[in-house]
Parts: C-alpha cells; sequence; structure tokens
C-alpha cells in the first residue's frame, strides 16, 4: 500500500474508532535485544520468562499494564532486528526478508528491576499458538528482540470508583495494575474470566477479586454476566482487557446501559475468538 493511502487508512481508522480514555504513550520509541536468563512456572497454565539486557537498566515503564513486543528469531536463526524509524512494528517486520523476519507477539512487562537490568513477561500457555509453543521450547541464552509500546491504565487523578476486568490473556496486566495500586477508599472491583479454575492464582492485593469460569462457554460470556450484576453506579474509570468480544462488548453495556462516560473507559482486544490466542 503505498504511503499517502496507509496514512490516510489510518486516519479514518482513528477518527471512527470508538471513544476511550486515553492511554499512556511513549515518547520516543525504543527497540534492542534481550537475552532470556530464566524460566519458571508460576503454574501449569502460565510460564515466566526472565530476560536481560543493559538497555534495561535505563528502560522507563509508561505505566503498569506496559505492553511490549517480543521479536522472535525463526528457528536456528540469529536475531535481525527491523528498522527503529518505521513507527509500524508490523510494517518494519514486512520489510524484512520472510526467513529471516522475527515472529511477533504482545505481551506485558510483569516485573521490571533496572537494578539487575531485568524483566519478567508471563506467557499463557494455550494448548495451541506460536507464542505458546516458543514459550515451552525456547532455551536459556536465547536472544530475542524487545520493542517498548504503551500503556493502557490511566485512571483519573483524584480517587474514585474502578471497576477492572480481564480474561486469561490480560491477567498479567491485571495483576501489575492491582499490586502497584496505592491504597484508596473508594472501592475497586475486579473481574476475571479464565477457562477454568487451573488457571486461577494469588494476586497480591488487599482489593477483592471475582473469578469467574468460562468452560465451554463463550470467552467473554461470564466476565459479561459478572459485570451486569456488579455494583458500577457512580462508575469513575473502567479498564476492561481480553478477547475482542469481552472488551467491545462490556464497553458497550458500560456506555449504553449504565451511562458511564466513554472517556472513562480504557478497553482493548488482547486476542480474538477463531485465531491463536497465545
Amino acid at each position: 500500500m503505498p504511503e499517502f493511502l496507509r496514512q490516510t487508512v489510518d486516519t479514518f481508522r482513528k477518527a471512527t474508532a470508538p471513544a476511550r480514555a486515553e492511554m499512556n504513550l511513549r515518547a520516543r520509541r525504543e527497540q534492542f535485544a534481550i537475552t532470556l536468563t530464566a524460566v519458571t512456572d508460576v503454574h501449569e497454565n502460565l510460564r515466566r520468562l526472565t530476560f536481560t539486557s543493559p538497555a534495561l537498566a535505563d528502560f522507563v515503564p509508561t505505566g503498569p499494564d506496559e505492553q511490549c513486543a517480543l521479536l522472535l528469531p525463526p528457528s536456528g536463526q540469529a536475531l535481525r532486528l527491523p528498522d527503529l524509524q518505521t513507527a509500524s512494528v508490523r510494517h518494519a517486520l514486512a520489510a524484512l526478508p520472510v526467513d529471516a523476519r522475527p515472529l511477533l507477539r504482545w505481551y506485558v512487562v510483569r516485573a521490571h528491576r533496572p537494578e539487575a537490568a531485568e524483566i519478567d513477561v508471563d506467557v499463557v500457555l494455550h494448548e495451541d499458538g506460536p507464542g505458546s509453543d516458543w514459550a515451552r521450547s525456547v532455551e536459556i541464552g536465547t536472544q530475542v528482540g524487545f520493542r517498548a509500546g504503551s500503556s493502557g491504565y490511566r485512571p483519573p487523578s483524584s480517587p474514585t470508583r474502578q471497576l477492572l476486568v480481564a480474561d486469561e490473556t490480560a491477567l498479567p496486566a491485571l495483576s501489575v495494575i492491582l499490586e502497584q495500586m496505592p491504597l484508596q477508599e473508594q472501592p475497586i472491583h475486579s473481574i476475571v474470566e479464565v477457562p477454568s479454575a487451573k488457571y486461577r492464582l494469588t494476586i497480591d492485593t488487599p482489593y477483592p477479586v471475582e473469578w469467574v469460569y468460562r468452560n465451554q462457554g463463550e470467552p467473554g460470556s461470564r466476565a459479561a454476566y459478572a459485570v451486569k450484576t456488579s455494583p458500577v453506579d457512580d462508575l469513575g474509570y473502567a479498564w476492561v482487557c481480553g478477547e475482542v468480544g469481552l472488551a467491545t462488548g462490556i464497553r458497550k453495556y458500560l456506555v449504553k446501559e449504565r451511562d458511564v462516560d466513554p472517556a472513562a473507559i480504557f478497553f482493548s482486544g488482547f486476542w480474538k475468538k477463531g485465531t491463536p490466542a497465545g
């Protein structure tokens, strides 16, 4: 697609996209190589990968749910990073030869230890999916690319009632948000929809977390029911992330049925039913 046409399409998409709460945007692009130094199985469905790089000592997350792109080199090949000056990482990767093109997967920085120049990335292990397959077999010492992203959690400066909704793919992000959240008197209610009880984990937070189990139901169905039966009056901020239908459906319900200001809702689709989730 010609550059002028791509810019026109991007402008149209932004103009017609549903309103949502502001994000925490990064002032400049950052991209560098990181090396896997440790693998920890948090539980049978969640694998924690620890990476190091001198550049991580100076890295500054934009918010608790900091997203990052991991660029995974093809099997048996050395890492080749795309052009940093290309704003879209997907467009930058498309410019590389197919046989040298890294696999792009988006994750959340689960922990950042600048003093050790380390980060942790939690990978939810699905039955299938390129990211899950890679995480199951990756070896210590593997080098991958890291491209810094942005973050979505940005509540009002004054304490307010908040609703946080996630599925298993957004659970690492929600965990960081809750663990870093300062104590406040206003209610903070979290709803987590996971496939089954074996996906449940402990979150270090004083705020209540409601767990609902999808079992064989549609993604987002149990979370949507839990939201509809939860107290959301005087809701000042909502963060809703997970499967596309979950994120857009709950956002629509809050706006249309509960009169929540669209500008007070951050929502993001982390995956889409019918495509690999990880």
